[in-house]
């Protein structure tokens, strides 16, 4: 393992000032340049590839075989399914997921289960990872990160997808929910 405690103090104060900061971006409405959008997008995704090297850095480890393995490993499967046959589905319907790039909305797959399956998947993933090296201090980051992921899909959705696709888009995200399928009671 790596030593190094402070890491544990800064990167969760960067995850803060990462969330503050896209949310009060996308309040101020300087969401129309792109280049603010594309720096604001790839701070994200910078701070969601580092943390899958959070579980080398010291901490206090869990160690479950049902945890780490039996329920990890599925998981870490099933997340990185959800995380990567999105963007196949997409491109094999003719748009992408780059949304400067959009060129329709796509509400059928896994978009007609949620509006955000991707985001999911890495979540699940990234929750996957951390139980399977039972990394604590980890699994304490993931609200964090969720509320990282959650701050990025409302710029997406109000300030790209919505102005883009207006009516058709609010239209569908009263059909699909965003991270959670919407149950019909009949």
């Amino acid at each position: 393992m790596i030593r190094y405690p402070l890491f544990w103090t800064i990167f969760p104060v960067a995850l803060v000032i990462l969330i503050v900061v896209s949310w009060l971006v996308a309040k101020s409405g300087r969401l129309e340049h792109k280049s603010l959008r594309n720096g604001l997008a790839a701070a994200g995704v910078v701070t969601g590839i580092s943390a899958f090297s959070l579980p080398f850095l010291e901490q206090p480890v869990l160690r479950s075989i049902v945890l780490n393995y039996i329920v990890g490993i599925p998981l870490a499967v099933f997340g990185l399914v959800a995380r990567v046959y999105p963007m196949i589905y997409l491109r094999e319907r003719g748009t992408t997921t780059t949304l400067n790039d959009v060129a329709r909305i796509v509400d059928t797959g896994p978009y007609g289960i949620v509006r955000h399956p991707q985001y999911v998947g890495g979540i699940l993933l990234l929750i996957a990872w951390f139980l399977i090296w039972g990394a604590l201090y980890c699994l304490y980051l993931v609200p964090l990160i969720a509320l990282l992921i959650l701050a990025q899909v409302f710029v997406e959705e109000k300030y790209i997808l919505e102005k883009e696709f207006e009516g058709e888009y609010r239209e569908y995200r009263e059909r699909v929910g965003m991270f959670l399928p919407r149950l019909k009671w009949r």
